[in-house]
């Protein structure tokens, strides 16, 4: 079954760790019997929502953090597999907190439909003459 999962890295990581604890992420999942499709920035300077560095702001503090980089990756694994994947992503100091979601189904474009021309005639009203 397919999957996503978006995680939040530790602030003071640099650009190298990151990309280690993405290999990582990667690692678990394929030793797992997984496959991982892609792996990416969520937030980033060239999409907004983040400061020069790429870090994020939080909403409330997460294990007295104030901020993360955010990464996203879509996997495919056996259903059986999710908690082990969640045992062992818990243990990793460098993740502050992830979310497994079931990836959606990808949508194909909608036609456009056309309303249909409606007829010119008008609708005449009888009125009731019994009042």
């Amino acid at each position: 079954m397919k999957y996503e999962i978006t995680y939040i890295l530790k602030p003071e990581l640099t650009t190298e760790e990151q990309d280690s604890k993405n290999l990582l992420v990667k690692s678990h999942i394929e030793s797992l019997k997984g496959k991982i499709f892609s792996t990416e920035r969520t937030f980033s300077v060239e999409r907004g929502g983040t400061d020069e560095n790429n870090l994020r702001m939080f909403a409330f503090p997460i294990k007295h953090y104030r901020q993360g980089y955010y990464y996203t990756s879509i996997f495919e694994l056996e259903g059986s597999k999710l908690k082990e994947l969640d045992t062992i992503l818990s243990r990793e100091e460098s993740i502050l907190r992830f979310l497994v979601i079931k990836d959606f189904v990808e949508l194909k474009p909608v036609e456009k439909v056309t309303p249909v021309a409606q007829d010119s005639e008008e609708e005449v009203v009888e009125e009731n003459s019994n009042l």
